[in-house]
């Protein structure tokens, strides 16, 4: 909290400032950064005005990122400074991702501004978002509780969809790799007067595959689907409204290759299968007023089943196969009413409620593990012009469930000199303590005890400071440098404690000091003509400072380095090189990883609306088997290793592609 208090003076003081000086000199261009309206910080202003710091994946990069991966958004985020895509698990192959060096389910996933995810339907969650019916994607990075209530202590990530217009949009992917893996998937998208349609349609298929021939899977079966038709009316020119559905099953099966082919037996019993289900509807009215009015409505109601069966070696001198199951259902609902006006010249405000429901019951004997939360919010948001230099952002929310949550945030934009914007930012945030994580998910939650009532909700204090310069040399040069820092301060963080009477079970408990992640990004991109160079590097330095010598959090790497190297020749050819860096990293047992380099290769070729892409993923073949085993143990009973480099190996890829 005194963190939070002196970023609040040291904000107004800047606002102070900013609004004594003279506008007769405020000469200043404000065309710094692209004219891409940016709708996670509710008053859909240009990227370039938006005081809050905010990455954006445009359309054109989706694109390239949909044809090597059209069943999931994972191939987006991987290039994205400050992010981290870290493969928990390589029986399932589910992916986290971590924000600033925080674990992966502190990051808040949306769809246009709806909560998708959360509490037990968080696991898989990437792995199940198909990027072709995306816009693009908006990331705040830091404490986002303050915009859309809880989970978002790490950032968000806002999936922005695409809209019907009069020219009929249509897409086609396939995509099939040398591992086995075949997606195929279409977006149909047009507007017939004052009704409109889009309709979203994927599947996947993965084989099981052993890439380092140990006899377990690095790969895991997958069998996915998703079908997601959305209406849109448009009863005037100033009215939206839209209804939504989404309906996907995903399959996926790892552990011993023999038995993933062949079914378990005695010799090969090792295998985990994971089946969900995920249904959702969306529904929304946006009616635009005037004098920049804006009247929202939103609700949702998500539907989520899962179980997880694994079986193994009974150790038991009878020998012969053990068999643990869990499953359970979600059924979530969001609602939430919204206004935007503008106060007078110079402010522009927001403000609204909302009311949200989770509701968990496991199925079997794991009924204490269920749950019921039910949060009421309220929030506002005013947008504070100072002059064509300076626009200061101050918003709170309230939230109540179980106990009241007051969540305020701040962020000032100033640009001092032609082309160089800074921002300053920072709030709070907190999440309900749940035992949905990826450590308990490796053993279907049998040995895990309920939260305890005592138990308290994690919560988090962060700031950030980022300074972005563009400029163009001559006609053809153009220059974009982002310098950003953070500070984020985790309490309350739940640990899990071993039971010393019950070998192997495990409760959770809150941390008695604070997590804290501190680090910066640099990001630098150079283009001259058809030729661009995008150069990123983020250090994290994130601490468990609870413990003795306070070690590094497990799974985060101190340095990251990713780099990109395209060019494009209109309309036929486009080529890109792409070159990450790993820094060493810390295990559980305090153990330190070897650093590794993997290089991507893509190749496209276009004719009109058909093109054909080659994707050459991680051409080293760098695998994280060559530098030790990915599990100990027996075939029977293994211990799987944590992963913090590919297992997959080189990936060889052909996406071919029908664009209207």
């Amino acid at each position: 909290m005194k963190e939070f208090i002196g970023l609040l003076l040291l904000l107004y003081g800047g606002a102070a400032l900013a609004q004594n000086s003279d506008p007769a000199r405020d000469t200043l261009k404000v065309d710094t950064l692209k004219d891409v309206v940016i709708s996670s910080t509710r008053t859909n202003q240009l990227l370039k005005n938006t005081p809050v710091t905010v990455q954006v994946i445009d359309r054109e990069d989706i694109e390239e990122g949909t044809a090597a991966s059209p069943a999931n958004i994972r191939e987006l985020l991987t290039e994205l400074s400050g992010t981290q895509m870290q493969q928990t698990s390589p029986a399932s192959g589910n992916v986290a991702i971590r924000l600033q060096g925080l674990d992966g389910r502190y990051t808040q996933l949306l769809k246009d501004g709806f909560p998708l995810y959360g509490g037990f339907s968080g696991s898989l969650s990437i792995l199940q978002i198909p990027p072709l019916d995306l816009r693009q994607v908006e990331v705040i990075k830091g404490a986002g509780s303050a915009l859309y209530g809880g989970d978002a202590i790490a950032g968000i990530i806002n999936l922005i969809s695409r809209t019907p217009d009069t020219t009929l949009r249509l897409d086609l992917v396939a995509n099939r790799n040398q591992r086995g893996g075949t997606d195929v998937g279409g977006f149909y998208g047009r507007r017939f007067g004052k009704v409109g349609i889009t309709v979203m349609a994927s599947a996947s298929r993965q084989d099981p595959f052993d890439v380092n021939k140990d006899g377990f899977t690095d790969l895991p079966r997958v069998r996915q689907g998703t079908i997601a038709p959305t209406l849109f009316w448009y009863p005037d020119e100033n009215t939206e409204l839209r209804f939504g559905v989404s309906v996907s099953g995903d399959g996926r099966g790892g552990g011993d290759i023999r038995a993933v082919e062949h079914g378990s037996d005695s010799l090969h019993p090792f295998y985990q299968h994971n089946s969900s289900d995920r249904d959702y509807y969306q529904l929304s009215l946006v009616h635009k007023g005037r004098d920049h009015r804006l009247f929202s409505v939103k609700h949702s109601v998500g539907y989520f089943y899962r179980s997880i069966s694994q079986t193994s070696g009974d150790v038991a001198p009878a020998g012969g196969i053990t068999t643990t199951d869990f499953s359970g259902a979600e059924v979530t609902s969001f609602s939430e009413l919204s206004y935007a006006f503008r106060a007078g010249e110079h402010h522009q405000l927001v403000t609204g409620a909302g009311l949200s429901t989770d509701r968990h019951r496991p199925g079997g004997g794991h009924g204490g593990l269920g749950y019921t939360h039910t949060t009421a919010g309220l929030f506002v948001q005013d947008d504070w012009t100072l002059g064509r230099r300076t626009i200061f952002e101050a918003g709170a929310r309230a939230d109540l469930v179980h106990t009241l949550y007051l969540l305020p945030r701040l962020a000032l934009l100033y640009r001092p000199l032609s082309g160089l914007t800074a921002r300053l930012g920072g709030g709070l945030a907190y999440k309900l303590p749940t035992v949905f994580n990826a450590s308990d998910e490796e053993e279907a939650y049998q040995q895990v005890y309920p939260i305890d009532p005592g138990v308290r909700a994690e919560r988090s204090a962060s700031a950030n400071l980022s300074l972005n310069y563009k400029c163009r040399i001559g006609d053809e040069m153009e220059i974009s440098i982002d310098q950003n820092f953070y500070y984020t301060r985790l309490t309350n963080a739940l640990v899990p404690q071993p039971d010393s009477l019950r070998r192997g079970w495990l409760f959770y408990l809150n941390a008695p000091g604070p997590v804290v992640s501190r680090g910066s990004e640099t990001n630098a991109r150079f283009t001259i003509d058809d030729l661009s160079l995008y150069v990123g590097y983020t250090y994290t330095d994130a601490r468990r400072e609870y413990l003795p010598d306070h070690p590094q959090l497990p799974l985060t790497a101190s340095h990251r380095l990713v780099s990109n190297l395209s060019y494009e020749l209109e309309p036929s050819w486009k080529a890109g090189v792409d070159a990450f860096y790993t820094g060493s990293q810390v295990l559980d047992g305090a153990s330190r990883t070897r650093a590794f380099w993997t290089f991507d290769l893509m190749v496209q070729r276009s004719w009109g609306p058909y093109s054909i892409l080659l994707n050459l993923e991680n051409l080293t073949d760098t695998r994280q088997s060559r530098f030790g085993p990915l599990y100990t143990g027996t075939p029977q009973n293994p211990v799987l290793a944590e992963l913090y480099a590919p297992v997959e190996g080189r990936i060889i890829s052909v996406a071919f592609r029908y664009s209207l």
